[in-house]
Formats: structure tokens, sequence, C-alpha cells
């Protein structure tokens, strides 16, 4: 009885009889000295509205327990010490005691004169109750700039950009010397200025054979990889071929559909998927280029004794095939940077598309062969439309100079057979053909040049406007028998194009665009060459 009662009389006295009277008295909860407000605040700046009164003393109760237990361990420790003064390192102390995360920023006062420990001062409140703040001392920052270091105004951070390096190759401007003249050590600033280029350096130093730029730029394996690549793409092994069908679409298809396409060959289409694909590539590009416009040049220009055969003459059309491939393979790579080579490969593709295959004096053309050449010309096409819709953006003037090529090809004379090479024969039926398959694949607007008026300069250098249909028309009706595709590509271009025009007049289209057009085509197609021919002169 006597231990019981003692444990009573232990509980009432203590100090915490508050926190364990919250657990059995229930609502009865004695005052708390922590303030049950700031429980409130406390929970509306977490997000807790509308808290109850009497779970504010809980907790406000449960708090001075926490508080009062680590007040007291802490005072153990300041007893263990000799002190009479409580310190925040008692409080960490105490805190890790009872495993508590301790307070961070407040340092004790035993640093060796380094750090004063902090000091709360009090503040009177106009309830009364007793804040203390930390006391923060004022900085005068007029002693600091009066009695402060002295330091000088710089001349402030300026920069400017250079090229390191351009498609691999250091160019000769003051940032960058040159390697071989830095390393002799006795040239000057005017021998520095007077080295252009690593090549002329070398020749300063002695009659040193400069070997070409390719030996130096490239390496060897990209060398090891130019040869493989070329010679897998120009003449693969003969029995890697294919026995599916690769013939080229005879119709516009989307460029998409090419290079799905199979060359033939699993060596060749494993080098074009390289090509497509390979990042690494980039310093072969105007190799490749360069590769491939020598290859066009000599299928083109071949002489008229090595065409007579239709073996011959199919070759040489997948030799052109194969070269349009390879600039594909190159274009859709989305690692090489291809726009500083445009104006280079731009030449094969207009080549391929205007060029003629086969002069009027050679051995007949056979059926299957002329189709080839006209699905070579559409992929000619293809390929020129997609360069121009990707880059058109950042060379503005690219496709009205492309449009005015191709204009300028549908108005040049029909060679008469006199030129020598095949692409001295610019004004042939074939560069009109390319000419208007090209307009065609560029679309309505650019295909709509053909019906207004553009200006030329005739022989005597007098600049004239003709209206590119209308000359047409003349040269048509004088050459029938020509040829039908330049029929059907006119009249599927004209299809193409709007109208608004239900009853067209025949007079004013003769009078414009001349009698062959209103004797050959139907009331539709004339109803839109009087439709433009009333936007363009108004």
């Amino acid at each position: 009885m006597s231990n019981s009662g003692g444990k009573q009389r232990q509980s009432n006295n203590s100090p915490f009889s508050g926190a364990q009277a919250a657990h059995t008295l229930g609502p009865n909860i004695p005052s708390s000295v922590y303030p049950k407000d700031t429980v409130r605040d406390v929970a509306e700046s977490l997000g807790i509205t509308n808290m109850r009164d009497n779970i504010c003393v809980a907790l406000a109760t449960d708090i001075e327990y926490r508080i009062r237990d680590i007040v007291e361990s802490a005072s153990k420790y300041m007893k263990h010490a000799k002190r009479t003064r409580m310190t925040t390192a008692d409080i960490d102390n105490a805190l890790r005691q009872k495993n508590i995360e301790p307070l961070y920023g407040f340092f004790p006062p035993y640093t060796s004169g380094q750090k004063n420990g902090p000091w709360f001062r009090s503040v009177p409140t106009p309830s009364g109750a007793p804040l203390y703040v930390m006391e923060d001392e004022e900085i005068n920052f007029d002693n600091i700039l009066e009695h402060g270091p002295r330091v000088g105004v710089g001349r402030g951070v300026g920069w400017h950009a250079h090229w390191l390096a351009i498609e691999g190759i250091q160019p000769p401007i003051p940032e960058n010397p040159v390697p071989l003249a830095r390393k002799m050590g006795t040239t000057t600033a005017a021998d520095d200025a007077s080295l252009t280029d690593a090549g002329e350096a070398a020749a300063e130093l002695g009659n040193t054979a400069v070997k070409p730029l390719v030996k130096h730029v490239l390496s060897r394996e990209l060398q090891l990889y130019y040869e493989r690549l070329t010679s897998s793409i120009l003449s693969p092994p003969t029995d890697a071929k294919k026995e599916s069908d690769v013939s080229l679409p005879q119709d516009i298809v989307p460029l998409s559909q090419y290079t799905s396409l199979s060359s033939g060959n699993l060596v060749r289409d494993a080098a074009l998927a390289s090509l497509r694909g390979d990042a690494g590539i980039h310093q072969l590009v105007p190799y490749l280029i360069q590769w491939v416009g020598s290859n066009v040049i000599h299928a083109l220009r071949a002489d008229k004794e090595d065409k007579k055969t239709a073996e011959a003459q199919q070759g040489m059309l997948e030799l052109l095939s194969t070269m349009l491939s390879t600039l594909h393979a190159l274009l859709i790579n989305p690692s090489i940077f291809i726009e500083p080579y445009l104006h280079q490969l731009m030449p094969s593709v207009l080549s391929i598309l205007l060029a003629t295959y086969f002069t009027p004096d050679e051995t007949p053309v056979e059926a299957s062969i002329e189709t080839q050449a006209y699905r070579l010309r559409l992929y000619a096409a293809a390929l020129l439309a997609h360069i121009i819709d990707h880059f058109a953006e950042f060379y503005p003037t690219l496709k009205s100079r492309v449009v005015a090529t191709l204009v300028q090809a549908l108005l040049l004379h029909v060679d008469d057979g006199s030129a020598k090479q095949v692409p001295d024969a610019s004004g042939s039926i074939d560069a009109k053909l390319g000419a208007l398959m090209g307009l065609r694949r560029l679309g309505p607007s650019s295909f709509k040049t053909l019906l207004g008026p553009v200006p030329v300069q005739s022989a005597d250098a007098a600049h004239t406007e003709l209206i590119p249909l209308r000359v047409m028309g003349t040269w048509l009706a004088e050459n029938q028998d020509a040829t039908k595709r330049i029929m059907q590509e006119i009249t599927a271009g004209l299809r193409g194009l709007d109208t608004d025009v239900a009853e067209p007049d025949p007079e004013a289209v003769k009078t414009v665009y001349g009698a062959f057009w209103t004797d050959v085509l139907d009331k539709e197609l004339l109803a839109v060459l009087a439709h433009y021919h009333t936007l363009i002169a108004s």
C-alpha cells in the first residue's frame, strides 16, 4: 500500500501529470503553458483548418510535455558540466540522446572566441507576455567602404567568337596559329600572317612535298570506309543479287516510298543503309557528292557507240538511278549537315531530270527503256521537291531560282542534233519533259508560272516577256508526233489548279495562249486557263 501510495504521490507532484491526465480525464484537460492559439496557427499553416479547441489544448499539453522532457535532459548536461547557464550545446545533446535531429544554426559559446553564442533580447508586447528575439548586429557600410580594402575598377569582361575548326580544318587566323610555324619558333608576326594554311607552312620549312589534302584530313579508317562504300555502291558482287522486282514507281509517290525500294543487290542495299543512318561520315560528304557528280557526267557524256545496245542503255539508267539513291541517302541522314553542299549536289539532280539520255540518231530505244527513263525522271523530280521543301527556309531564293531554271529549259529551242555531247542539248524534248515534271512535282504554285508572262532575254540582249504555255503550244503544233508525255504532264498539271469559271471564253483563251490549246483541251481545262488569265490581268 505504501509503495502504491508513494507512486500515486509522485505522479500527482510530477510536472508531467498534465500529460497523463490528458489521457485519463478526457475532456477535463488542465490548461497548458503552451498557448493553444500557437497550435492553431501552425495547423492553419499546414492547411488544417477549423481545428476544435479541445484538440488544440490536448496538443499544447503534449507539446509542453515534450519541451519539459528535453529541458530536463539538457539540464543534466548543464549540471554535469558544472555550469549554471544552459547553452544550445546542452539542447543539441538532449535532442541527440532522444534520436531527434538537432537544431542547426545555433553555435555554442566555447569556440575560442571566434564565434559568440546567440543572445536573446526581451521585447515588450501589448499582451504583456515576454517575447525573446535574437540580437542582430548592425553593419555600418560607410565604415566598410571608407576603411576597407581599395579595389580598382577593371576593364570589364569581353569576349569574341572565332572558328576553331571548319569541317575538320583549322582556319589560319591569329587565334589559331599554324602548328608547323609555331613549332619552329623562328617566325614573326608578319610570317604568321603570310602562312595561310598548313600546306604553305609546310612549304616554308624547306621544299617539302605537300600531299593532297584528303590524306591529311581523312583518317585511314575513313579512307578505307570510303573505298569500300563506293565499290559496294558502284560495283557490288554479282552473287548478292536479289530476285525481287526493283523497278521505280511510274507515278508521283512520296519520297519515302523510294527509301523502302531495293536496288537489286544486298551489298548495295547495305551500303545505302549505312549512308542513311551512319553518324560518323560527315567528313566524307564532299567527297561522296563529288564522286556522284563525276559518275553522272561520265554516264551522260558517254560515246554514242557505248549506248547503242539495250544492255548499255539499261546499264546507264541503272547507274544514274544508283547515283540518285546515293544523294537520297545523304539528304535524309539526320546526322549530316548537308546545307553547305547543296550547290554541289543540285547540278547532279537537275542533270538527271533535264538531260537527254539518248541522242536521236542512236539505235531506236525500246519501250521498256523509255519507261525506265521516265521513272528515273520522276525520282529526280521527287528528290528536287524534297530539297526545296526542307531547305527553302534557310535559302529563301532556292525555289524561285529552281523554277526559273525549269522555265528556261521550256523556252529554249529544241536541239537539231548538232550538239556533240548530250548535256549540250539543253533545249531537247527530254529537257522540256523533265522541266514539266519538276514544275508539277513542286506544286500548283510553281506550275502556274507557265500561265503568266515571264521575262526573258532575246538574242539581241533585249528583254521581253513570254508566256511559257503559249510558247509550248506553238512548239507542239509543229511537233505533234514528238512525244505524248509532254501533253500528259501539261494536262495533269492543269487539272491540279483551281478554277471558279464555269463557262470559259474560247476566243479569250485563244488570244492569250494560242489556238493550239483551244483545239486540244476540254472545257474544264479551258476554264482553268481563263481563270488564271483573269487573275493575272487583274
